[in-house]
């Protein structure tokens, strides 16, 4: 099947030659934390694809490791560096406002997320070619699960939305797409599906870089001579 070790470590190899090449053909510092992205997913495939071989040779150790690792990515990191990234790129000032409140809550989602998996039992399982992530909550934190879903999809992707770069929207599109995918078809494992998917598609991100370089902004502006 297409979910597994070689999936995983397929996609990270990809993901870290386009991370490379974007981080290279960017200009600024705001754009080269934004062209890391795909560098940072296949960090966080590595782990997953590190997890998978945990679950076929009982002799590799760290699953719990790397299933803290990439929890912490996929959970804490991105809230907080998609619409970081997004703010530093922004010009308008009205939707660097709205940026920074999408932070602010990105930072909320993170911490929020962090108290759970450090003070509640947490457990990686592989069911049918695929990856869950089970935490044991108290119900009253678990019926609060709906709201840090929705603060958390709220920050990683309508965050690319309120962004003036018009090549941004595509990529909170794909991401959407993502995750309605992994919603329909993998119920159980969706954060696992739509972090692959997500890490796949974040190749678009290289196609906005080259917006940048050749956008009137990007260009090197000459000095008027009398």
């Amino acid at each position: 099947m297409c979910f597994s070790a070689g999936a995983s470590f397929g996609a990270a190899a990809v993901l870290s030659i386009v991370g490379a090449v974007a981080v290279i053909k960017a200009k600024t510092i705001p754009q080269g934390l934004f062209a890391a992205i795909p560098f940072i997913f296949s960090i966080q495939q590595v782990a997953e694809g590190m997890l998978w071989l945990s679950f076929n040779n009982d002799d590799i150790p760290g699953r719990s490791f790397f299933t803290y690792v990439f929890l912490v990515f996929a959970i804490m990191f991105w809230p907080i560096w998609i619409p970081l990234t997004t703010r530093l790129l922004e010009k308008d000032v009205t939707r660097k406002k709205i940026l920074t409140m999408i932070l602010i809550a990105g930072i909320i989602v993170s911490a929020g997320f962090a108290c759970i998996i450090l003070f509640y039992p947490l457990e990686a399982v592989a069911t049918h070619h695929h990856i869950q992530y089970k935490l044991d909550l108290p119900p009253a934190i678990n019926n609060l699960m709906w709201l840090f879903n929705i603060l958390y999809f709220t920050t990683t992707i309508i965050s690319t939305f309120i962004s003036s770069i018009k090549r941004m929207k595509l990529l909170g599109t794909v991401f959407i797409a993502a995750y309605l995918f992994a919603t329909y078809f993998y119920n159980g494992a969706v954060l696992s599906v739509w972090c692959y998917f997500a890490a796949i598609l974040s190749i678009v991100i290289l196609w906005i870089v080259s917006e940048f370089r050749t956008s009137p902004d990007a260009r090197p502006k000459l000095k008027a001579t009398i």
